[in-house]
């Protein structure tokens, strides 16, 4: 925590949560050690171990969740065969985990000091700053993960009723049914331990299942197709930019990385625990997504013709499976499923983001927000108000389906973006200010890390504002990438909302 933030006057602010209050809200939150570890009393040091190793599974196996790693890839399969080739996708996995994992071992060891639900507390404006910024990208990454699921959903009932063409409003229907029920799996903590370990099960087990099947099933390509067949359908024409940009899938795939964090103050001795499931689910969801990058990439059988179809990924599974019926099973299981769960945690992570919030006065009507409602022992007003903006999101359907993506583009920059700024003020005020007793540490290695991890975040915002295809045209507005534009309104927002309201109201609570 900053200096001058220790320094604020704590004493009144209009609208205020009382501090017992919020006291009292932490401490029904941290009684999910009966839900993640069960109402152990004994100390005997073996049952000790195994409680300890029990949590950091879960919470490993909720962050293996949040990536879902090798599923990207496939939902990603177009950008793909556009954008350098499986060659581009099998080395740019091996880059960007590398990356990812210099940046999540910074975010760890910040995390292993301070694992709040509202994050690290950095100086006072650049704190609202991140938190509405994080906050909102969250939101926006849960209505796309909804709205791919829907739009999955929509394209297979196409498939198997071909009279049938699903408008807009069906979309929605079926957008609004899977965030409503979304709310039900993130409506009691109970659930979470279960939540966290069947989307562990889905993403090995369903990994498997289609790993083995296709490699069983589908025509093969070469070795040299697979190595050294470089793809480039994006416009772009320096080979070393199309290189760069193939990060993009990649990137898609590794960038839930601060779930843990925002459920940290939920778990058994989480200065432990969360840092390490933060590192070692990383690098896990790294190695599972290059594993499925091969697979893709020898198994993609016809990928041209597969391209012509809005979702290319479906025609792909029924043409391998040999069977609409198995096809479409299996891509409901590991893509539909995994998103709808993905979007569970995301929402899980993101009402207890905006209940940190609240318990510091950033958002609007915090003493509401800032409850946790005591039977259910979860922050439900918080969690609301994220399905709420979520549901209101998915409304922009009606108007144009390109506005709704431009809305949701701004989920991957925001994301990064507060990963970044944290990492960055470590850096400008010094490695000296981390307290020596933490107990997750980089060593000597922190300031050669925590610099590769800025000039990384920095590189993958840059791509992330790049449009994935060129030259735009009126005939091709849907390929423009309008983060950047969405980014900087949101930025502006932000400022005019601290300048009129939020420095009046917000503090940095004394954890």
């Amino acid at each position: 925590m900053s200096a001058d933030a220790k320094e604020m006057d704590y004493s009144h602010h209009e609208g205020d949560v009382p501090k017992s209050q919020h006291n009292e809200s932490h401490e029904t939150l941290r009684r999910v050690y009966n839900t993640w570890t069960g109402t152990y009393r004994a100390p005997e040091l073996l049952l000790i171990a195994y409680i300890d190793l029990w949590v950091y599974l879960l919470a490993s196996a909720y962050q293996v969740l949040m990536m879902a790693s090798w599923t990207c890839n496939v939902v990603l399969y177009s950008t793909v065969f556009d954008v350098g080739g499986p060659m581009m996708l099998i080395y740019s996995t091996i880059i960007v985990t590398f990356g990812q994992c210099l940046m999540m071992s910074s975010l760890a060891e910040l995390c292993s000091e301070w694992p709040y639900a509202g994050g690290q507390h950095i100086r006072r404006f650049l704190s609202y700053l991140v938190g509405w910024v994080v906050l909102l990208g969250e939101i926006a990454t849960a209505a796309g993960c909804a709205m791919n699921s829907a739009q999955i959903t929509a394209a297979i009932i196409e498939l198997h009723h071909p009279g049938f063409h699903a408008a807009s409003w069906n979309t929605y229907l079926i957008y609004m049914a899977l965030t409503i029920l979304s709310l039900a799996f993130c409506f009691s903590q109970r659930h979470l331990p279960a939540i966290a370990v069947l989307g562990g099960v889905i993403t090995l087990g369903g990994g498997l299942a289609w790993a083995i099947s296709f490699l069983a099933l589908a025509p093969k390509q070469t070795a040299r197709f697979v190595f050294t067949e470089f793809v480039n359908n994006s416009g772009y024409h320096v080979s070393a930019w199309v290189g760069v940009m193939s990060f993009y899938t990649p990137i898609y795939a590794l960038y839930g990385t601060d779930g843990i964090l925002h459920i940290a103050e939920e778990m058994r001795d989480a200065p432990k625990s969360a840092p390490r499931a933060m590192v070692y689910s990383m690098v896990f969801s790294g190695i599972t997504s290059l594993m499925g990058a091969l697979v893709m990439a020898f198994c993609s059988g016809n990928w041209e013709a597969y391209m012509e179809s809005d979702f290319p990924f479906l025609n792909w599974f029924v043409d391998v499976l040999d069977s609409s019926a198995g096809g479409s099973a299996l891509v409901i299981v590991v893509i539909v499923l995994l998103n709808f769960l993905i979007t569970v945690g995301i929402n899980t992570a993101g009402s207890r983001l905006a209940w940190g919030m609240a318990g510091d006065h950033a958002l609007p009507l915090s003493n509401f927000f800032a409850k946790v409602n005591q039977s259910v022992h979860t922050p439900l007003n918080a969690l609301l108000f994220i399905i709420t903006a979520e549901l209101t999101i998915g409304l922009v359907l009606f108007g144009s389906d390109y506005a709704f993506q431009i809305i949701v583009s701004l989920g991957g920059v925001a994301i990064q973006f507060g990963y970044l700024i944290p990492i960055l003020m470590l850096l400008i005020r010094g490695r000296s200010a981390l307290p020596t007793d933490r107990q997750f540490k980089l060593n000597s290695f922190g300031y050669i890390v925590n610099v590769a991890a800025v000039c990384w975040s920095s590189l993958v915002i840059i791509i992330l504002f790049f449009p994935l295809y060129v030259p735009i045209t009126a005939n091709n507005l849907v390929d423009m990438n309008w983060a950047v534009v969405i980014f900087a309104g949101l930025v502006v927002f932000i400022i005019v909302d601290w300048m009129f309201r939020g420095r009046h109201h917000y503090v940095i609570s004394d954890e």
